[in-house]
């Protein structure tokens, strides 16, 4: 902005001033409210639909607990009398749809067909939430809500309103732009046309006319003094140019040879990182030792003979005059890590000395020539690195002393679970029992039910807890890997399942001779579970095939195990190996939904990685990999 109004009058700029700070303000000011009203609106509305779900989840509660979706629809109908509400819907534990009501204006009918985590989340013109419906801290189902959401609505209102402000006080703030300008700007502009004469004509006779008196009048009184003040002095300048001309002439000769002395001085002293020396037969210095005065800062007075032992630090000087004199003697190269002055820092820095003996044709010593390497950044360097990986090692003993006491507070943790949660369970469970033994005959059908749905749930839940403290236990136990032949661990797994389903006709084809490193009590129950799904999984096929064996995935040998049961949708395959997960409602095929994930943990501590791939009603088929895999025996 200041490039574009630089090149203008000083007319320009103040109306360009007035109308940047008016547009600026207002558009400030406007944001501001805008923002904070669709901010608060936002907030508001989001309130709303929490307050909205949590009644409607209180009172839809025993509806869940009882099955009862019609009294669940007869609340939800109670939602009409919000007409930003556009739909709604109730899903139960397992993920179904419960009951479910739709606005007269909803342009969508449609539901999602599982529920998604707790949270809101806006798409356009629509505001939907999720909010889990919790009784005595049990989940019983999910309520979904979506609302008109006018945000973008307010918004274009907003900007029309702003916009139309702004557009009125700009032409405001023009006029009275323009009416600043004849009142200000003229005087100004009149003395910056005389200036400019003045400047082209040097003519410093000319003078401004003043016609205010306020600053403006000032500042032209000021300048008229100031032309008759530079017209005296360029006079006096003139006068005396033509004795200074010579003297500059010669004095920036001057300077500019002591300013490139210098400059070649500095950068000698500057690269002088390693210096190169020479010393006669009986390793004494010359007078000529340019690069080791520049570094040391001795003079040929100083270091002449044996003088350069003085720039070495006063505990080295032994060391160094002790090596001279015996590879002297020896005629062997010298090399020593030492202390020497540095001039230019003022302080003593390591250096790698070293020197080499020059013979003759004959054999005979002529002279000495050695070098001293600064080595002084490298040696700090190698102390900060050696500094770092101490610091490092501490921060790893601390790391692993925390992880070892979180490992023991999960073990304390199971351990509560096992004995605490079990007790309350087998509780609910035996006085279910023995209501029903005891007092059978006083209770009708529906109190029967509802004994038998309190002991489904309390045995599902120790089902539950044993999957847990499983998983948990795989997770810990230490790894005893041995050599494992995984054909016939898989053939007494399916023979075990047949002796518990003796009725069922599955053909089963295990390939012989697999085999496999790894732990045999951790790897028996990863077969356990693949084997069991596809058992499970299979029961509604016409004629069930499981199969087990090993084949080439891209490129990559693995083991399988594979079935033509109900399959699943790939598009929830994320969800297989996470504990909980379950794609299949529970009454047609019991379960806990964590065997997957202890096969996935399993595979993990091998370090291997388990996929599964799969369609709906066109079966699964369930991949491993074990590094170092022997593979098939032949």
């Amino acid at each position: 902005m200041m490039r574009l109004l630089g090149a203008h009058s000083i007319r320009h700029k103040l109306m360009a001033g007035v109308l940047l700070t008016t547009v600026s303000a207002l558009l400030i000011l406007g944001t501001s409210v805008v923002v904070y009203d669709l901010r608060d609106y936002h907030e508001r509305l989001l309130n709303d639909l929490t307050t909205q779900a949590q009644l409607i989840g209180s009172a839809s509660a025993p509806a869940l607990q009882f099955g009862d979706p019609q009294l669940a629809g007869d609340y939800l109908g109670l939602l009409r009398f919000r007409p930003q509400i556009r739909a709604a819907a109730i899903y139960d534990a397992k993920g179904a749809l419960f009951a479910n009501y739709v606005s007269k204006v909803a342009e969508q009918r449609d539901f999602p067909p599982l529920p998604d985590v707790d949270g809101e989340q806006v798409s356009g013109t629509t505001l939907t939430l999720f909010k889990r419906i919790i009784h005595n801290n049990e989940i019983l189902g999910t309520l979904y809500l979506r609302a008109h959401y006018q945000l973008y609505d307010r918004l274009w209102q907003y900007a029309g309103i702003v916009l139309a402000v702004t557009l009125l006080a700009l032409v405001i703030s023009m006029l009275l732009s323009l009416w600043l300008q004849s009142r200000i700007t003229r005087p100004i502009l009149a003395v910056t046309g005389l200036a400019r004469q003045v400047a082209e004509r040097r003519d410093y006779s000319l003078r401004a006319e003043k016609s205010t008196d306020d600053e403006v009048g000032y500042l032209v009184e000021a300048f008229n003094e100031l032309l008759s003040e530079v017209g005296r002095r360029s006079a006096e300048l003139e006068s005396s140019n033509s004795k200074l001309q010579q003297q500059i002439r010669e004095r920036r000769e001057v300077d500019r040879a002591l300013h490139d002395s210098e400059r070649r001085h500095r950068t000698l002293v500057t690269a002088l990182t390693s210096v190169v020396w020479i010393a006669d037969a009986n390793g004494d210095f010359g007078p000529e030792q340019e690069s080791w005065d520049s570094y040391t800062g001795q003079e040929p007075a100083t270091h002449r003979g044996r003088g350069w032992l003085d720039a070495f630090h006063e505990g080295d000087r032994k060391l160094v005059a002790e090596a001279w004199e015996q590879a002297r003697n020896q005629r062997k190269p010298l090399e020593l890590e030492v202390r020497l002055w540095h001039e230019d820092t003022a302080t003593y820095r390591y250096v790698f000395l070293r020197a080499v003996p020059l013979l003759d044709a004959h054999g005979k010593l002529i002279e000495w020539i050695g070098t001293a390497e600064d080595i002084d950044e490298r040696r700090r360097a190698a102390r900060e690195i050696r500094r770092l990986n101490a610091e490092l090692e501490q921060r790893v003993s601390e790391r692993t002393a925390e992880l070892k006491r979180a490992v023991k507070e999960l073990q304390a943790f199971s351990y509560s679970v096992s004995h605490d949660l079990r007790t309350p369970l087998r509780a609910i469970d035996g006085f279910s029992l023995a209501l029903v033994e005891d007092y059978g005959d006083q209770l009708d059908d529906t109190a029967r039910d509802y004994i038998d749905r309190v002991r489904s749930g309390a045995q599902r839940m120790g089902q539950l807890i044993d999957d847990l403290l499983k998983l948990s236990r795989v997770s810990r136990a230490d790894l005893s890997c041995e050599s494992l032949d995984l054909s016939e661990m898989a053939e007494s797994i399916v023979a075990a399942m047949r002796d518990n389903d003796p009725e069922r006709e599955v053909e089963v084809r295990i390939t012989s001779g697999l085999s496999a490193y790894g732990d045999a009590r951790l790897m028996r129950i990863a077969l356990e579970n693949l084997l069991n799904n596809a058992w499970k999984y299979s029961g509604k096929a016409e004629q069930a095939v499981i199969e087990f064996g090993m084949r080439s995935y891209k490129g990559e040998p693995c083991y399988f195990v594979q079935d033509n049961g109900v399959g699943f949708d790939m598009a929830y395959v994320d969800k297989l190996f996470n504990a909980f997960q379950r794609l299949h409602d529970g009454s047609e095929f019991p379960g806990t939904g964590i065997g997957l994930a202890t096969v996935q943990r399993i595979i993990s501590r091998h370090g291997g990685r388990v996929w599964a791939e799969g369609s709906v009603g066109g079966g699964a088929v369930f991949y491993f990999t074990l590094p170092g895999q022997p593979g098939a025996k032949t």
